[in-house]
């Protein structure tokens, strides 16, 4: 695996690890209105439970079934990174097209990313810059930065 690949998969990393504690409240066991995302999140980083990565895949793909955008953008980071599950790109890049297309700015971030990349799919700059567009008109500061820099700092 080259360098910017591992780069890119540690940025992906980071962006997951952010996105995701913004959907964890305080109490760290589980409550009784904790959803399914909810419990995926909390394996995956061991927030009042034991770390699994096995455990938030299973949560992750079930609620992505549901169609919940977030899970599936955690769901494609899981395949992506090889956490819980064999690394795969192309899987990576389909739950982070389903997520892109519910309009969740950090999965378009992500998308872009793998677009940029040539991860699971030929570089596709035009398209990655697109992506990184869309996620930026929503507010989406990584991809706001990336579009300053002209995709330098990746």
């Amino acid at each position: 695996m080259s360098i910017s690949k591992i780069i890119t998969l540690v940025g992906l990393s980071v962006l997951l690890a952010a996105c995701s504690t913004a959907r964890i409240g305080t109490n760290k066991n589980f409550a009784a209105n904790d959803t399914t995302v909810d419990k995926g999140v909390r394996y995956l980083l061991g927030r009042g439970v034991p770390q699994s990565d096995a455990k938030a895949f299973y949560y992750f793909n079930r609620a992505a079934k549901e169609g919940d955008p977030f899970a599936e953008n955690e769901l494609a980071y899981m395949y992506a990174a090889g956490r819980g599950t064999v690394q795969d790109y192309q899987k990576a890049l389909h739950y982070y097209r389903l997520a892109a297309n519910h309009g969740l700015a950090s999965a378009q971030y992500n998308l872009a990313l793998m677009y940029l990349r040539g991860l699971g799919t030929p570089p596709d700059k035009e398209a990655a810059f697109a992506l990184f567009g869309k996620s930026a008109a929503s507010g989406f500061e990584p991809a706001r930065k990336t579009l300053q820099n002209k995709g330098q700092s990746i």
